[in-house]
């Protein structure tokens, strides 16, 4: 049991090494790589604004 917990206790270490490896680039491993969240910035912002006042009219 103690064999298997420690077995457990590695592969997860290694997960995390890996994650921050890939994370500051010192490796590339794709299915590592965090996802990007879309925000809104300045221009959608007033593209959206622009579009619900043609809608309005």
């Amino acid at each position: 049991m103690y064999k298997i917990m420690k077995t457990f206790i590695f592969v997860g270490a290694l997960l995390v090494a890996a994650f921050f490896a890939n994370y500051f680039g010192f490796v590339s491993i794709p299915w590592l790589d965090v996802n990007s969240v879309a925000t809104y910035g300045g221009d959608a912002v007033r593209s959206d604004e622009a579009v619900k006042k043609v809608f309005e009219e």
